[in-house]
């Protein structure tokens, strides 16, 4: 793991170059019409309002990976609102992702937005950088948001994409895409390893 950090800091020394979406002025009220949004300041969810959270729940649940037992409650306890449990589990990913890649960036937020199809999220992402594409979820800096769709999100996808948003926040310079999306592979593939 040093040897990833100090590779990505000499990356940044040499200067890199960050792509942003032509078109990053959305505004919350724009982002979330006709959705529901549930958040605890940290990670926020938004998703129609005719989506299925329980199959959300399993979704984001398919992985192992060790947690504290209040942790665990805080996901599988029936007493908690679904939304509550689906926070928490999306929380636990996101500290596993931050243990993994020993980045603990300060104040970072994160919006999830859920679209019921791949289609309606490629629908998006062409809104966003005018061009066409077929991807599972992307994560978009400036916004702080990640997306993905019910048809493809998991787990393994969320913590692919928290690992783009932390590294993205950790550094005052960004490593190039490549690095980047070469770490967050890593998260990915080693999510339930101690």
């Amino acid at each position: 793991m040093k040897i990833i950090n100090l590779a990505i800091i000499v990356f940044i020394f040499l200067g890199c170059v960050s792509v942003f979406p032509a078109d990053s002025t959305d505004t919350e009220q724009e982002e979330t019409a006709g959705c529901l949004s549930h958040g605890d300041g940290r990670i926020t969810i938004i998703y129609p309002q005719d989506i299925n959270l329980k199959k959300l729940e399993a979704r984001l649940r398919s992985r192992y990976f060790s947690v504290s037992a209040a942790e665990k409650d805080l996901f599988t306890n029936a007493k908690y609102s679904i939304e509550d449990r689906i926070l928490a589990r999306l929380e636990a990913i996101l500290l596993r992702v931050e243990q993994m890649l020993a980045m603990y960036p300060d104040h970072m937020e994160i919006k999830l937005r859920i679209f019921r199809t791949r289609q309606e999220l490629s629908e998006e992402y062409s809104r966003q950088f005018g061009v066409s594409e077929n991807y599972k979820s992307f994560y978009i800096h400036p916004l702080g948001t990640i997306y993905s769709s019910m048809q493809d999100i998991t787990d393994s996808v969320i913590s692919h994409e928290m690992a783009h948003a932390v590294i993205d926040n950790y550094f005052r310079v960004m490593p190039p895409d490549k690095t980047a999306e070469l770490l967050a592979t890593y998260v990915d593939s080693h999510l339930e390893r101690e």
